[in-house]
């Protein structure tokens, strides 16, 4: 029975990494297609599609490690999306790098647009959480502590 579950949730990540793949790749491709042709180029290389692909697969795999494994969801969203942008970001810095887009140190315009991006998702991932979501586990808590007392009390059969 356990040999059971361990194959079905293998088969729940790869299926998960299929559809993520399939999505995040295509996203990325038609950016990558548009942006070309804004700038005048004409053609896209093989070599960064193979960038852009294993770009897209270390994040899924980052992503699902973080978001999907239990072990690490259980400690909380703000610990799974601090560990996901310290797996993350270093290899995005470095697929940048070989893709062109940080070719030299002195792009400083490159580097304050990135390092703001990182950081504004980061503080708009972490003001949802307390905003938004704290609230909304206390409305769920508190629906679910009054629909176990209607229970009790024999309202609700």
């Amino acid at each position: 029975m356990d040999k059971n579950r361990k194959v079905e949730g293998i088969k729940e990540f790869l299926v998960f990494l299929r559809d993520a793949m399939a999505y995040l790749f295509s996203w990325l491709v038609i950016c990558t297609v548009v942006v070309s042709l804004l700038i005048g180029n004409e053609f896209i290389k093989l070599s960064l599609l193979i960038k852009i692909f294993v770009l897209c697969l270390w994040g899924v795999i980052s992503f699902a490690i973080c978001f999907r494994n239990h072990g690490i969801r259980k400690k909380g969203f703000i610990f799974s999306l601090t560990v996901f942008y310290v797996l993350f970001i270093p290899v995005e810095i470095a697929m940048f790098y070989f893709m062109g887009i940080f070719d030299s140190r002195g792009n400083v315009a490159s580097w304050i647009m990135f390092g703001l991006i990182v950081a504004g998702a980061y503080v708009v991932s972490v003001l949802t959480d307390f905003l938004v979501m704290k609230k909304k586990t206390v409305v769920y808590t508190e629906k679910l502590n009054e629909y176990v007392t209607n229970r009790v009390e024999g309202r609700i059969k």
